[in-house]
């Protein structure tokens, strides 16, 4: 092969290499793409979750400070104030659960980002040095034909 012949492959693999890199970057938005979307599509489910516990926590109250004061309230409202007991527990489950699941996506998501800067920053850099070279020999070459 002749020297220009292994420039070219040299070339060539570098292209190749760097549409790997821009595929895999493009496959790690992607997955980004699609939790934010699934997170956006359980907003309201979760904001109806949230509300729901609030009100059955402030129920809970209620009931708590109308059986002390009421010895009578308790006998008759035993099932209603256990079952909020335990609407009150599955629901803080429940968010505790989707707290910590999208704690650990932001995570994940701040890790893909911050990979994706460094990453953009360094194909910049790269850039900017090439270009500052062909410049550099740019020059030389017109200094030479003088």
């Amino acid at each position: 092969m002749t020297e220009t012949d292994n420039i070219n492959e040299e070339i060539r693999n570098y292209k190749l290499f760097k549409i790997q890199r821009m595929n895999a970057k493009e496959q790690q938005f992607s997955e980004f793409q699609k939790d934010l979307i699934h997170i956006r599509q359980n907003e309201i489910f979760n904001y109806l979750i949230a509300s729901l516990n609030v009100i059955a926590v402030l129920f809970l109250v209620y009931n708590s400070i109308k059986s002390y004061s009421d010895h009578g309230y308790y006998e008759k409202t035993i099932e209603l104030i256990w079952g909020n007991f335990i609407t009150v527990i599955l629901l803080s489950i429940f968010l505790t659960y989707k707290f910590i699941l999208y704690n650990l996506k932001l995570k994940k998501h701040i890790k893909t980002v911050d990979g994706a800067v460094s990453y953009f920053a360094g194909e910049s850099n790269i850039l900017k040095s090439i270009y500052e070279n062909y410049v550099e020999n740019y020059l030389e070459e017109s200094k030479k034909k003088r």
